[in-house]
């Protein structure tokens, strides 16, 4: 099963399924009004052509479930007409099983299959797909991929898994079942979350140390019985005791997503989004084609740590107005952590900010109350569709909202304030109208607005746009104690005139406040913020010198310990004498993770 071919072009051709998986990144897709559930087959052969100019010479297509297209075939037969050697799909098998349609997709030129496969019984894939009889359609696909070895036309054959809650303690049986099939490369990745998947996916979402423990089993096992295990979305570097077992053969791939125009979205060379490093990355000889550990993967400690580090590196006394945003990933005990670090570095007044997919769920909220929280604010964001997030061109956090809100009201506050942050438009108006939002009536609220003129780049409707939006706030079912403007830190020219002229066309119906510090972490960049609804966007950010925003530490997942892998690692590997009897993951435990030194901040 050594991979022979170096450049991969992977096209992903909609996310039209069969399946439900709880975890799959496209779950919340295709639950969006209108969202188109295949890519033309022009675009999907254009794209074909645009890898062979740049000299990828397999193409693989997945999906949603690329054979449910009804130009499938006649996409395979096109890419062996134009050049590719070898077309390989991934696929959950079910029209595959057909044994006709197996032979048809066969004769069009399909060379290769990875067929998903996500529990070792029935019980336990079907539940996670969601479909009944998937799984056996998935072995009868698996059956007729392994018939065609020693024939004419033998098909290259592996399976995909995906690590959840149900599975993670039986990777070893699953090993076993598949060899026992025929399968000598099994896949495995671990399930990570994002804005499109977050309810179901953090319900059956497994810890790293329990991902690692269970696939360090499947690859002990692979050793005895004959098969190899590759791994996806997961550094090798913690599997360096058991590196035999592993298929390390790196090629490089080009990817477009299904919602991409032009180029390929991300390119697999260690820099894709929501990836970090770990300490060991910059000796070790897989940096290039290892893209480090997932965020959502981090353990805790080394989230809370970068929190901490960055609330300590401000001055309590020049931002007594502390805003906490982008902790989505943080469980209840870790967010107390935060807080809690904010409290006592002399910040009177913590404000949490929360979009309605944080980890911590309504724990968060007692969290925060026990913690010394000031406030906690909702975050909306209203459907943009000029935004490249696939979720907010389609559809807002609406739903996350109401899920916070119906948690809120079981939490009681205390003295905690509750507010609601929004942008001032009709997708806003539309939110406060809805009967979701009807709890508001009993907890009573705040209302942020955003400034208008910081979210574009013409500012001379902005007061319009405000006097509009409190106008029909005025007819709102809930009505907030108080609509409160944010400009943090405003420049000159808005406290001589936007300011001023404002407060005059919105007749007191408005406050401001220019004290705001949204605080700033490495969630508030691209790279890291896969799934958080809770960056406020208001501006506001700790500003240094020369009014210039304090530069913010990348994640390192310094409370994982491995060692690095070289040269002679990878020669050890292939020869006898490794001692399989302990594991290269050692996480810290909470508080003991080494400390940098501080940068320092100019």
């Amino acid at each position: 099963m050594t991979a022979t071919h170096y450049r991969t072009l992977v096209i992903e051709t909609g996310v039209l399924c069969n399946n439900r998986c709880r975890f799959c990144y496209q779950r919340g897709y295709r639950a969006l009004p209108g969202y188109p559930k295949v890519v033309p087959g022009d675009d999907v052969r254009a794209r074909m052509r645009w890898g062979l100019a740049n000299g990828f010479d397999e193409v693989s297509l997945t999906g949603g479930e690329p054979t449910l297209r009804p130009d499938f075939l006649d996409l395979v037969r096109y890419a062996r007409e134009i050049g590719y050697r070898r077309v390989a799909i991934t696929t959950n098998g079910w029209r595959l099983a057909s044994p006709e349609f197996f032979r048809e997709a066969a004769e069009a030129g399909l060379t290769s299959l990875g067929v998903s496969v996500h529990g070792p019984t029935a019980e336990i894939h079907d539940e996670a797909t969601g479909h009944p009889g998937s799984f056996l359609r998935a072995q009868q696909a698996i059956r007729n991929a392994v018939a065609t070895h020693g024939s004419s036309r033998p098909l290259r054959l592996n399976t995909f898994t995906v690590i959840h809650r149900g599975n993670v303690n039986l990777l070893s049986e699953m090993g076993t079942m598949l060899s026992g099939l025929g399968v000598r490369l099994l896949v495995f990745q671990p399930g990570i979350l994002g804005k499109s998947n977050f309810l179901e996916a953090s319900q059956v979402q497994v810890d790293l140390v329990e991902v690692v423990d269970g696939l360090r089993r499947v690859i002990l096992e692979g050793q005895r019985g004959g098969f190899r295990v590759k791994l996806f979305n997961l550094p090798p570097c913690l599997f360096r005791d058991v590196l035999r077992g592993l298929d390390l053969d790196a090629y490089e791939r080009a990817t477009f997503r299904e919602n991409d125009a032009v180029r390929p979205g991300s390119r697999s060379h260690g820099d894709a989004s929501g990836y970090m490093r770990l300490p060991v990355c910059a000796s070790c000889v897989l940096t290039h084609s290892c893209p480090g550990l997932h965020v959502t993967l981090a353990p805790q400690e080394d989230l809370a740590s970068h929190f901490e580090e960055e609330i300590g590196a401000i001055s309590a006394w020049q931002h007594p107005q502390l805003w906490l945003a982008g902790m989505d990933l943080l469980r209840a005990s870790s967010l107390f952590r935060v807080i809690r670090k904010a409290r006592l570095a002399g910040f009177p007044d913590v404000r949490v900010t929360y979009g309605g997919s944080s980890v911590a769920g309504r724990a968060g909220f007692m969290a925060a109350r026990q913690a010394g929280a000031s406030e906690i604010i909702l975050v909306h964001h209203a459907r943009n569709p000029g935004s490249g997030d696939r979720i907010l061109c389609h559809a807002g956090n609406d739903q996350y909202l109401a899920q916070a809100l119906r948690d809120l009201a079981s939490v009681p506050l205390g003295e905690v304030r509750l507010s609601l942050l929004v942008s001032p438009c009709d997708e806003a108006l539309a939110l406060l109208d809805s009967p979701e939002m009807e709890l508001l009536q009993r907890l009573p609220f705040d209302l942020h607005v955003r400034a208008p003129w910081r979210e574009q780049e013409d500012p001379s409707p902005s007061a319009a746009r405000v006097t509009r939006f409190l106008k029909g706030l005025a007819t709102a079912p809930v009505q907030p104690r108080q609509v409160v403007l944010q400009v943090p830190w405003p420049h000159p020219w808005e406290v001589a005139f936007a300011l001023p002229w404002l407060a005059l066309l919105a007749t007191g119906r408005l406050r401001f406040d220019l004290t705001a510090t949204v605080m700033p972490t490495a969630f508030a960049d691209p790279r890291y913020s896969v799934m958080n609804w809770s960056l406020p966007h208001v501006g506001g950010r700790v500003l240094g010198q020369e009014g210039k925003l304090l530069p913010v530490r990348d994640l390192l997942a310094r409370a994982v310990r491995a060692q690095p892998i070289t040269r002679e690692t990878l020669i050890n590997a292939r020869t006898p004498g490794d001692d399989p009897g302990t594991s290269g993951f050692h996480p810290l435990p909470p508080g003991s993770a080494p400390r940098p030194t501080p940068v320092p901040r100019t």
